[in-house]
């Protein structure tokens, strides 16, 4: 079963990560493809612009020209001296403009430079032109000035000119929009691939949506399997945990009255046999003997005694006779006296009936929790409280140096978590906490029957 889980396991993710890597590599070629086509557009954007600032020249360099032609024109009928500058600066800028525009297409476009020293040879013949006429009418030669701009010569070369640059604009502004259809072209394959990439991405991400699901939802499955195992697991456990306590429980309580009834009665007898002896022989006796029969009810004595605390520890009569409260009672003042604690106890004058399982198991705890003052705490003083409400609450308090921090997470330390788990096993709880400025505190709850409560 576990290996099936991990064959399905390692298919599941081949079948959700070559999707990914399938997306990322055509999302990446996609925005590749488009960082191209953006930068094509860009060129494209260039070249128009370039194209339209030719264009600009080209018009500039006509203008001029004619604004040159305007200027001898004027200068000739009116005959006033300002005319004259307009022509030489139009004539001036025209050829700057044309040098301009020679520059580049000597690197765009190398075959269009005859047409421009075409435009050049015939803005040189019509400035000719236009200096001649103009130092004929300086010359007072009026009518001979105005009959050279009749004989055509002038308007032929400024129509060269013209239809010169137009044919040249007309070849940019047709760059231009092939330019633009382009760049339109360029800009549609862009949407349309963006949008494909769009398009794409959504129907990836849907779809790893989609195994994204499915997996949490067969890890779900996975994790809700597990936890009813674990669950199945953990209730076998605390019910085999309980039957061993049980079982541990009705031992003890079979050895306890074992010890009573037959080591008890044995010791019992023996020591009243050699008392009615020593009565009988006790004239007789010399001083050693009586030594000896002393010692030897000393030994019986101290026999029945280690007897009844071996009994008492091992089921304590008191719980099964008088209650939980005056148990507890008991192995409290016992177990101070010895350790030489003093000891307040708080709320376990009037017993209550519980449970003979729960009342064993809130002993048992206690009864860890006191070993655990008397043996590691260093205290001078001990309490016991309890309370009763729903549940009782029984506190086991200390003014000890403290527990660790983590001393229920230390490897080897079984008694916290034995006091925890019994706890648990008759659906009650244990905290323990640190007191100020000092000591430790161990709260044991357990649930109440509603039958339980105080003693008649």
């Amino acid at each position: 079963m576990m290996q099936k889980r991990l064959i399905e396991e390692g298919f599941n993710r081949r079948y959700v990560l070559l999707p990914m890597l399938l997306a990322i590599a055509l999302v990446s070629l996609g925005y590749w493809i488009s960082q191209q086509g953006r930068a094509h557009a860009r060129k494209l954007i260039e070249e128009v612009r370039e194209r339209q600032d030719v264009i600009r020249l080209l018009t500039e360099a006509g203008y001029r020209a004619m604004e040159a032609e305007s200027a001898q024109r004027g200068y000739l009928v009116a005959g006033e001296q300002q005319y004259l500058a307009p022509l030489e600066t139009g004539l001036a800028e025209a050829r700057a403009l044309i040098a301009e525009l020679r520059e580049h297409y000597r690197k765009a476009d190398p075959a269009q430079l005859q047409v421009l020293d075409s435009v050049s040879e015939d803005l040189d013949v019509k400035a000719d032109e236009m200096r001649s006429s103009v130092a004929l009418a300086k010359e007072g030669r009026g009518k001979e000035a105005v009959a050279l701009v009749k004989t055509d010569l002038g308007l032929y070369q400024m129509v060269a000119i013209s239809e010169t640059l137009e044919k040249l604009r007309t070849i940019e502004r047709q760059k231009v929009f092939d330019g633009l259809d382009e760049w339109n072209q360029a800009t549609r394959v862009n949407i349309f691939i963006n949008t494909g990439n769009l398009v794409f991405t959504i129907g990836i991400l849907l779809l790893l949506g989609l195994l994204t699901t499915r997996d949490i939802r067969r890890r779900h499955g996975y994790a809700k399997d597990l936890a009813i195992q674990i669950e199945a697991r953990t209730s076998e456990l605390r019910d085999l945990s309980r039957h061993m306590s049980r079982v541990v429980e009705a031992e003890k309580h079979a050895l306890a009255r074992e010890l009573h009834d037959e080591l008890g009665g044995l010791l019992v007898a023996m020591r009243m046999d050699i008392a009615q002896i020593r009565k009988r022989t006790g004239n007789d006796s010399t001083a050693d003997l009586k030594v000896r029969w002393e010692r030897v009810e000393q030994a019986l004595a101290q026999g029945l005694e280690l007897k009844r605390r071996v009994i008492e520890d091992l089921r304590p009569t008191l719980l099964d006779n008088m209650g939980l409260f005056t148990a507890l009672q008991w192995l409290a003042s016992e177990r101070s006296e010895l350790a030489q604690l003093t000891l307040h106890t708080e709320g376990l004058d009037e017993d209550i009936q519980l449970p003979q399982e729960t009342a064993i198991a809130v002993f048992r705890t206690a009864q860890e929790a006191i070993a655990n003052v008397v043996n590691h705490a260093k205290a001078s003083r001990l309490e016991v409280k309890a309370a009763l409400g729903e549940r009782l609450v029984l506190e086991i308090a200390d003014d000890g140096q403290g527990i660790p921090v983590g001393a229920e997470r230390r490897t080897g330390s079984h008694g916290l978590r034995q006091m925890r788990f019994r706890m648990e096993s008759v659906g009650g709880d244990l905290k323990v906490t640190a007191r100020e400025p000092r000591g430790t505190s161990i709260v044991i709850s357990v649930p109440l029957d509603h039958g339980a409560g105080a003693n008649p």
